[in-house]
């Protein structure tokens, strides 16, 4: 019950940060750092066998693909802009 409640918590951090980085166009570090934290921790709960459905560990890993795709594209539109 605790890892999907956070799980959920880090599906709507990131849908904020992307939100913010849509509307404002800069970044927030701290929700970054946040999501970051966050990622890691359900990681480690995975992995230590706390929560050992693969399910899981499935929807961590998808969560941590789309936050780096974001990362990446806040990046590429950063760097090409004059």
């Amino acid at each position: 019950m605790l890892i999907n409640a956070l799980l959920t918590l880090n599906f709507i951090l990131i849908a904020l940060h992307l939100y913010f980085y849509s509307s404002q166009k800069q970044k927030n570090y701290g929700l970054s750092i946040f999501i970051r934290l966050l990622t890691l921790g359900l990681f480690g709960f995975v992995i230590l066998d706390r929560y050992e459905t693969q399910t899981h560990l499935i929807s961590v890993l998808v969560s941590w693909a789309i936050f780096e795709i974001i990362e990446g594209l806040f990046k590429k539109k950063k760097a090409s802009a004059p």
